[in-house]
Protein backbone atom coordinates (compact mmCIF):
# COMPACT_ATOMS: atom_id res chain seq x y z
CA UNK A 1 0.00 0.00 0.00
CA UNK A 2 1.29 3.18 -1.27
CA UNK A 3 0.15 5.94 1.00
CA UNK A 4 0.10 9.86 -0.29
CA UNK A 5 0.04 13.12 2.41
CA UNK A 6 -2.25 15.96 1.73
CA UNK A 7 -1.80 18.98 3.62
CA UNK A 8 -2.61 22.61 3.96
CA UNK A 9 -1.02 26.18 4.19
CA UNK A 10 -2.28 29.62 3.50
CA UNK A 11 1.36 30.88 2.66
CA UNK A 12 4.59 29.80 1.83
CA UNK A 13 6.41 31.41 5.00
CA UNK A 14 8.92 29.09 6.20
CA UNK A 15 7.98 27.78 9.45
CA UNK A 16 4.25 27.59 8.14
CA UNK A 17 5.84 25.19 5.07
CA UNK A 18 7.88 22.95 7.81
CA UNK A 19 4.89 23.22 9.72
CA UNK A 20 2.90 21.59 6.89
CA UNK A 21 5.82 19.23 5.93
CA UNK A 22 5.60 17.47 9.73
CA UNK A 23 1.82 17.31 9.04
CA UNK A 24 2.46 15.55 5.86
CA UNK A 25 5.22 13.42 7.63
CA UNK A 26 3.08 12.57 10.58
CA UNK A 27 -0.16 11.30 8.01
CA UNK A 28 3.17 8.94 6.31
CA UNK A 29 3.95 7.73 9.74
CA UNK A 30 7.21 8.84 9.78
CA UNK A 31 9.04 9.69 13.27
CA UNK A 32 8.45 13.29 14.53
CA UNK A 33 12.57 13.42 15.58
CA UNK A 34 14.27 12.78 12.43
CA UNK A 35 10.73 12.14 9.61
CA UNK A 36 13.44 11.65 6.73
CA UNK A 37 15.73 9.25 8.83
CA UNK A 38 13.88 6.39 7.31
CA UNK A 39 14.18 7.76 3.67
CA UNK A 40 18.02 9.64 3.90
CA UNK A 41 21.06 8.03 5.85
CA UNK A 42 23.98 9.31 6.95
CA UNK A 43 26.62 9.36 4.14
CA UNK A 44 24.00 9.63 1.41
CA UNK A 45 24.28 11.63 -1.91
CA UNK A 46 20.83 13.08 -1.87
CA UNK A 47 19.74 15.21 -4.98
CA UNK A 48 16.92 17.26 -4.45
CA UNK A 49 15.06 18.47 -7.50
CA UNK A 50 12.63 21.25 -8.03
CA UNK A 51 10.74 22.97 -11.40
CA UNK A 52 12.87 25.56 -12.14
CA UNK A 53 11.60 25.93 -15.96
CA UNK A 54 12.01 29.05 -16.13
CA UNK A 55 13.50 32.67 -14.79
CA UNK A 56 11.12 35.15 -15.92
CA UNK A 57 7.70 35.11 -17.56
CA UNK A 58 7.90 34.81 -21.48
CA UNK A 59 6.66 37.47 -23.46
CA UNK A 60 4.37 35.59 -25.53
CA UNK A 61 2.26 34.58 -22.40
CA UNK A 62 -1.05 36.67 -22.75
CA UNK A 63 -0.81 37.04 -18.65
CA UNK A 64 1.81 37.61 -16.02
CA UNK A 65 0.74 36.48 -12.34
CA UNK A 66 3.52 35.35 -9.77
CA UNK A 67 6.28 33.27 -10.66
CA UNK A 68 5.82 31.00 -8.39
CA UNK A 69 2.84 29.27 -10.15
CA UNK A 70 5.08 28.09 -12.65
CA UNK A 71 8.26 27.21 -10.58
CA UNK A 72 8.68 25.78 -7.18
CA UNK A 73 8.79 27.69 -3.98
CA UNK A 74 12.40 28.12 -2.38
CA UNK A 75 10.60 27.87 0.96
CA UNK A 76 9.51 24.58 0.01
CA UNK A 77 12.76 23.93 -1.11
CA UNK A 78 14.72 25.27 2.19
CA UNK A 79 12.14 23.67 4.18
CA UNK A 80 12.58 19.78 2.48
CA UNK A 81 16.30 20.42 2.48
CA UNK A 82 16.13 21.22 6.49
CA UNK A 83 14.54 17.79 7.36
CA UNK A 84 17.28 16.27 4.76
CA UNK A 85 20.18 17.68 6.83
CA UNK A 86 18.61 16.45 10.21
CA UNK A 87 18.61 12.85 8.59
CA UNK A 88 22.04 13.41 7.42
CA UNK A 89 23.81 14.06 10.66
CA UNK A 90 26.85 15.77 9.61
CA UNK A 91 27.65 13.17 7.08
CA UNK A 92 26.91 12.98 3.09
CA UNK A 93 25.96 15.70 0.59
CA UNK A 94 23.25 17.60 -0.53
CA UNK A 95 22.73 19.08 -4.55
CA UNK A 96 19.94 20.74 -5.87
CA UNK A 97 19.42 21.33 -9.39
CA UNK A 98 17.46 21.07 -12.30
CA UNK A 99 17.71 21.07 -16.03
CA UNK A 100 15.34 24.24 -16.81
CA UNK A 101 14.18 24.83 -20.40
CA UNK A 102 17.27 26.07 -22.74
CA UNK A 103 16.11 29.46 -22.49
CA UNK A 104 15.91 29.90 -18.82
CA UNK A 105 18.41 32.32 -17.24
CA UNK A 106 19.85 30.46 -14.37
CA UNK A 107 21.64 33.44 -12.52
CA UNK A 108 18.21 35.17 -13.11
CA UNK A 109 16.85 32.63 -11.41
CA UNK A 110 18.94 32.17 -8.33
CA UNK A 111 18.59 36.05 -8.02
CA UNK A 112 14.36 36.19 -7.64
CA UNK A 113 14.56 32.80 -6.04
CA UNK A 114 17.86 33.50 -3.47
CA UNK A 115 17.85 29.80 -2.96
CA UNK A 116 21.89 30.23 -2.93
CA UNK A 117 21.48 31.74 0.59
CA UNK A 118 21.10 28.21 2.28
CA UNK A 119 24.56 27.42 0.97
CA UNK A 120 26.54 26.77 4.12
CA UNK A 121 23.48 26.60 6.05
CA UNK A 122 23.94 23.23 7.04
CA UNK A 123 27.14 20.72 8.55
CA UNK A 124 27.08 18.89 5.20
CA UNK A 125 28.06 20.46 1.98
CA UNK A 126 25.46 21.92 -0.40
CA UNK A 127 25.68 22.09 -4.13
CA UNK A 128 23.56 24.13 -6.56
CA UNK A 129 23.50 22.73 -10.19
CA UNK A 130 22.15 24.30 -13.77
CA UNK A 131 22.75 21.02 -15.25
CA UNK A 132 22.79 22.15 -19.35
CA UNK A 133 25.15 21.60 -21.12
CA UNK A 134 23.11 24.11 -23.92
CA UNK A 135 21.65 27.23 -23.41
CA UNK A 136 19.81 29.32 -25.29
CA UNK A 137 20.27 33.17 -24.90
CA UNK A 138 17.95 34.12 -27.49
CA UNK A 139 14.50 33.29 -27.54
CA UNK A 140 14.29 33.66 -31.36
CA UNK A 141 17.29 31.38 -32.21
CA UNK A 142 15.36 28.47 -29.81
CA UNK A 143 14.86 25.51 -31.85
CA UNK A 144 18.77 25.88 -33.40
CA UNK A 145 21.26 24.00 -32.29
CA UNK A 146 24.21 25.59 -33.86
CA UNK A 147 23.27 28.60 -32.44
CA UNK A 148 23.14 27.85 -28.83
CA UNK A 149 26.17 28.28 -26.03
CA UNK A 150 28.19 25.69 -24.60
CA UNK A 151 28.31 25.34 -20.97
CA UNK A 152 29.68 22.61 -18.55
CA UNK A 153 26.47 21.05 -17.36
CA UNK A 154 26.16 18.63 -14.46
CA UNK A 155 30.16 18.77 -13.18
CA UNK A 156 29.87 14.88 -12.86
CA UNK A 157 29.18 14.20 -16.16
CA UNK A 158 26.58 11.71 -17.39
CA UNK A 159 24.65 8.59 -17.85
CA UNK A 160 23.71 7.09 -20.87
CA UNK A 161 21.13 4.35 -20.96
CA UNK A 162 19.63 2.50 -23.66
CA UNK A 163 15.80 1.11 -22.78
CA UNK A 164 16.30 -1.16 -26.11
CA UNK A 165 12.37 -3.01 -26.73
CA UNK A 166 11.19 -1.53 -22.94
CA UNK A 167 10.77 1.81 -24.72
CA UNK A 168 7.45 2.67 -25.46
CA UNK A 169 9.07 3.94 -29.09
CA UNK A 170 10.08 0.87 -29.57
CA UNK A 171 8.58 -0.43 -32.75
CA UNK A 172 7.26 3.05 -34.25
CA UNK A 173 8.39 4.35 -37.18
CA UNK A 174 11.07 7.14 -36.07
CA UNK A 175 11.24 9.39 -39.10
CA UNK A 176 8.79 11.70 -37.81
CA UNK A 177 10.34 12.15 -34.66
CA UNK A 178 10.90 15.59 -33.01
CA UNK A 179 13.52 16.78 -30.27
CA UNK A 180 14.47 19.86 -29.04
CA UNK A 181 15.68 20.99 -31.77
CA UNK A 182 15.29 21.31 -35.76
CA UNK A 183 18.17 19.36 -36.63
CA UNK A 184 16.25 15.91 -35.76
CA UNK A 185 18.64 13.50 -37.15
CA UNK A 186 19.73 13.35 -33.66
CA UNK A 187 16.39 12.86 -32.59
CA UNK A 188 15.82 9.82 -35.14
CA UNK A 189 19.17 8.30 -34.26
CA UNK A 190 18.64 7.99 -30.36
CA UNK A 191 15.19 6.05 -30.92
CA UNK A 192 15.55 3.81 -33.84
CA UNK A 193 14.81 0.07 -33.60
CA UNK A 194 16.58 -1.67 -30.84
CA UNK A 195 18.29 1.86 -29.82
CA UNK A 196 16.47 3.91 -27.51
CA UNK A 197 18.39 6.04 -25.76
CA UNK A 198 17.90 8.90 -22.96
CA UNK A 199 21.03 10.54 -21.34
CA UNK A 200 20.89 11.53 -17.38
CA UNK A 201 22.71 13.73 -15.25
CA UNK A 202 24.91 12.15 -13.45
CA UNK A 203 25.08 14.11 -10.37
CA UNK A 204 20.82 13.17 -10.29
CA UNK A 205 21.06 9.44 -11.30
CA UNK A 206 23.99 8.08 -9.51
CA UNK A 207 22.37 9.99 -6.32
CA UNK A 208 21.48 7.55 -3.07
CA UNK A 209 18.25 9.65 -2.82
CA UNK A 210 16.38 11.54 -5.02
CA UNK A 211 13.78 14.02 -4.09
CA UNK A 212 11.47 15.54 -6.13
CA UNK A 213 9.82 19.19 -5.50
CA UNK A 214 7.69 19.86 -8.42
CA UNK A 215 4.91 22.45 -9.07
CA UNK A 216 1.26 21.43 -8.92
CA UNK A 217 0.71 22.39 -12.55
CA UNK A 218 -1.36 22.11 -16.15
CA UNK A 219 0.61 21.25 -18.99
CA UNK A 220 -1.13 21.86 -22.38
CA UNK A 221 1.07 18.70 -23.59
CA UNK A 222 0.34 15.95 -21.28
CA UNK A 223 -2.34 17.15 -18.92
CA UNK A 224 -0.70 17.94 -16.03
CA UNK A 225 2.87 18.17 -15.21
CA UNK A 226 4.44 16.79 -11.74
CA UNK A 227 6.60 14.05 -10.87
CA UNK A 228 6.91 12.35 -13.73
CA UNK A 229 6.86 14.81 -16.55
CA UNK A 230 9.17 16.51 -14.21
CA UNK A 231 12.10 14.16 -15.41
CA UNK A 232 12.76 16.44 -18.76
CA UNK A 233 14.79 18.25 -15.84
CA UNK A 234 16.61 15.08 -15.82
CA UNK A 235 18.15 14.86 -19.25
CA UNK A 236 21.15 16.27 -20.30
CA UNK A 237 20.78 15.64 -24.04
CA UNK A 238 17.38 17.46 -24.64
CA UNK A 239 17.02 16.24 -28.39
CA UNK A 240 16.53 12.79 -27.05
CA UNK A 241 13.39 13.81 -25.80
CA UNK A 242 10.68 13.12 -28.54
CA UNK A 243 8.03 15.61 -28.25
CA UNK A 244 5.62 15.27 -30.78
CA UNK A 245 5.53 13.39 -34.45
CA UNK A 246 5.87 15.83 -37.33
CA UNK A 247 2.45 16.54 -39.06
CA UNK A 248 -1.49 15.63 -38.41
CA UNK A 249 -3.10 12.57 -38.09
CA UNK A 250 -3.89 12.18 -41.51
CA UNK A 251 -0.45 11.70 -42.27
CA UNK A 252 0.96 10.22 -39.17
CA UNK A 253 1.87 13.40 -37.25
CA UNK A 254 0.68 14.57 -34.06
CA UNK A 255 1.89 17.81 -34.25
CA UNK A 256 -1.19 19.52 -34.95
CA UNK A 257 -5.00 18.06 -34.61
CA UNK A 258 -5.19 18.52 -38.58
CA UNK A 259 -4.00 20.34 -41.83
CA UNK A 260 -5.87 23.08 -41.45
CA UNK A 261 -4.18 23.77 -38.20
CA UNK A 262 -0.61 22.35 -39.33
CA UNK A 263 -0.42 24.87 -42.50
CA UNK A 264 -1.87 27.84 -40.08
CA UNK A 265 1.13 26.39 -37.52
CA UNK A 266 3.81 27.34 -40.37
CA UNK A 267 3.01 30.96 -40.35
CA UNK A 268 1.88 31.49 -36.58
CA UNK A 269 4.44 33.46 -34.50
CA UNK A 270 3.17 31.61 -31.57
CA UNK A 271 3.85 27.87 -32.00
CA UNK A 272 1.70 25.59 -30.15
CA UNK A 273 2.85 22.54 -31.76
CA UNK A 274 2.02 18.82 -29.69
CA UNK A 275 -0.11 20.78 -27.78
CA UNK A 276 -3.91 18.91 -27.59
CA UNK A 277 -4.92 15.58 -26.27
CA UNK A 278 -3.95 13.79 -29.87
CA UNK A 279 -0.56 14.21 -28.79
CA UNK A 280 0.85 10.29 -29.03
CA UNK A 281 4.27 10.87 -28.70
CA UNK A 282 5.40 12.92 -25.42
CA UNK A 283 3.26 10.98 -22.86
CA UNK A 284 5.64 7.89 -24.02
CA UNK A 285 8.58 10.06 -23.61
CA UNK A 286 7.50 10.98 -19.85
CA UNK A 287 6.84 7.06 -19.08
CA UNK A 288 10.13 6.38 -20.56
CA UNK A 289 11.91 8.47 -18.08
CA UNK A 290 10.45 6.68 -15.29
CA UNK A 291 11.48 3.70 -16.41
CA UNK A 292 14.91 4.79 -17.02
CA UNK A 293 14.99 6.17 -13.37
CA UNK A 294 13.87 2.55 -12.10
CA UNK A 295 16.57 1.18 -13.66
CA UNK A 296 19.09 2.35 -10.95
CA UNK A 297 17.86 1.49 -7.58
CA UNK A 298 17.65 4.42 -4.80
CA UNK A 299 15.53 5.94 -2.66
CA UNK A 300 12.86 8.39 -3.12
CA UNK A 301 10.89 10.90 -2.04
CA UNK A 302 8.59 13.65 -3.31
CA UNK A 303 6.50 17.03 -1.75
CA UNK A 304 4.67 18.68 -4.61
CA UNK A 305 4.31 22.28 -4.30
CA UNK A 306 0.94 23.08 -4.40
CA UNK A 307 0.50 26.55 -1.84
CA UNK A 308 0.31 28.53 -5.19
CA UNK A 309 -0.05 26.00 -8.00
CA UNK A 310 -0.61 26.75 -11.83
CA UNK A 311 -3.73 26.14 -14.23
CA UNK A 312 -4.99 26.79 -17.12
CA UNK A 313 -1.86 27.25 -20.12
CA UNK A 314 0.92 25.78 -18.27
CA UNK A 315 3.77 25.23 -18.31
CA UNK A 316 4.92 28.46 -19.07
CA UNK A 317 1.82 31.19 -18.79
CA UNK A 318 -0.78 29.35 -16.22
CA UNK A 319 -2.87 30.95 -14.38
CA UNK A 320 -2.35 31.06 -10.39
CA UNK A 321 -4.47 28.82 -8.44
CA UNK A 322 -4.01 29.21 -4.70
CA UNK A 323 -4.88 25.46 -3.96
CA UNK A 324 -2.79 26.07 -0.37
CA UNK A 325 -1.70 22.07 -0.30
CA UNK A 326 1.51 20.13 -0.45
CA UNK A 327 1.16 16.55 -1.64
CA UNK A 328 3.82 14.26 -0.47
CA UNK A 329 5.24 10.47 -0.42
CA UNK A 330 7.75 7.51 -1.28
CA UNK A 331 6.35 6.77 -4.36
CA UNK A 332 6.44 9.03 -7.36
CA UNK A 333 3.64 7.58 -9.27
CA UNK A 334 1.65 7.32 -7.01
CA UNK A 335 1.64 10.31 -5.75
CA UNK A 336 1.17 11.92 -9.14
CA UNK A 337 -2.01 9.91 -9.37
CA UNK A 338 -3.50 11.62 -6.04
CA UNK A 339 -2.71 14.54 -6.90
CA UNK A 340 -4.27 14.67 -10.74
CA UNK A 341 -6.93 13.74 -8.44
CA UNK A 342 -6.60 16.55 -6.47
CA UNK A 343 -6.66 18.63 -9.08
CA UNK A 344 -9.87 17.17 -10.33
CA UNK A 345 -8.95 14.86 -13.22
CA UNK A 346 -9.18 11.50 -13.82
CA UNK A 347 -5.69 9.93 -13.45
CA UNK A 348 -6.85 7.18 -16.72
CA UNK A 349 -7.52 10.45 -18.58
CA UNK A 350 -3.85 11.38 -18.24
CA UNK A 351 -2.00 9.04 -20.72
CA UNK A 352 1.20 8.19 -19.62
CA UNK A 353 -0.87 7.66 -15.87
CA UNK A 354 -3.21 5.03 -17.65
CA UNK A 355 -0.45 3.39 -18.99
CA UNK A 356 1.14 2.96 -15.77
CA UNK A 357 -2.43 2.40 -14.33
CA UNK A 358 -2.92 -0.13 -16.61
CA UNK A 359 0.43 -2.25 -16.60
CA UNK A 360 0.27 -2.31 -12.48
CA UNK A 361 3.84 -0.64 -12.50
CA UNK A 362 5.20 -0.96 -8.88
CA UNK A 363 2.11 -3.20 -8.46
CA UNK A 364 0.03 0.63 -8.67
CA UNK A 365 -3.71 0.81 -8.74
CA UNK A 366 -6.08 3.31 -7.63
CA UNK A 367 -7.02 0.61 -4.85
CA UNK A 368 -3.33 0.52 -3.28
CA UNK A 369 -2.82 3.99 -3.03
CA UNK A 370 -4.04 5.68 0.56
CA UNK A 371 -4.46 9.25 0.41
CA UNK A 372 -4.12 10.35 4.37
CA UNK A 373 -5.22 14.31 5.45
CA UNK A 374 -5.15 15.10 9.02
CA UNK A 375 -3.84 11.77 10.13
CA UNK A 376 -7.24 10.08 8.64
CA UNK A 377 -7.26 7.69 5.92
CA UNK A 378 -9.48 9.78 2.91
CA UNK A 379 -11.30 6.10 2.39
CA UNK A 380 -13.68 7.23 -1.03
CA UNK A 381 -10.57 9.66 -2.33
CA UNK A 382 -10.66 7.89 -5.82
CA UNK A 383 -13.59 7.04 -6.26
CA UNK A 384 -15.99 10.28 -4.80
CA UNK A 385 -17.57 12.87 -7.29
CA UNK A 386 -15.75 15.87 -5.82
CA UNK A 387 -13.77 17.62 -8.11
CA UNK A 388 -11.33 18.55 -4.98
CA UNK A 389 -9.72 22.06 -6.36
CA UNK A 390 -11.20 21.57 -9.84
CA UNK A 391 -8.19 22.92 -11.85
CA UNK A 392 -9.00 25.57 -14.99
CA UNK A 393 -7.86 23.71 -18.61
CA UNK A 394 -7.88 25.10 -21.82
CA UNK A 395 -10.86 23.41 -23.88
CA UNK A 396 -9.36 21.05 -25.56
CA UNK A 397 -8.41 19.23 -22.32
CA UNK A 398 -11.58 19.64 -20.84
CA UNK A 399 -12.51 15.25 -20.96
CA UNK A 400 -9.47 14.92 -18.27
CA UNK A 401 -11.68 16.73 -15.68
CA UNK A 402 -14.02 14.84 -13.21
CA UNK A 403 -17.58 14.83 -14.31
Amino acid sequence: MYKVAIEHADNYRLEIVKDTLRKCFKDLGYSEENPLGGVVHPGDKVFIKPNWVASRWRASCPHKDTLYCVITHPHVIEAVADYVAEALQGQGEIIIGDNPSIDADFQELMNFTEIQRIIGKYNVPVKILDLRPLVCDDLSNYGKKNLMIHQQGDPAGKVELNLGKDSLFYGIDPTRFRGVFDERDETVASHTGDTQLYTYARSLYDADVYISIPKLKTHQKVGATLNLKGLVGSISNKNQLVHWQVGYPEIQGDEYPSKEAFEAGQKAKIKHRGAWPGNDTIWRMVADLYKGMKMKSRRYFTVIDGIIAGEGQGPFCPTSKYANTLIAGENLLATDIAAVRYMGFDPYKISYLKYFLEEKQDDISLDNISVYEDDNRVDDYFSSNSKYSDFYVVGSWKDIKVR
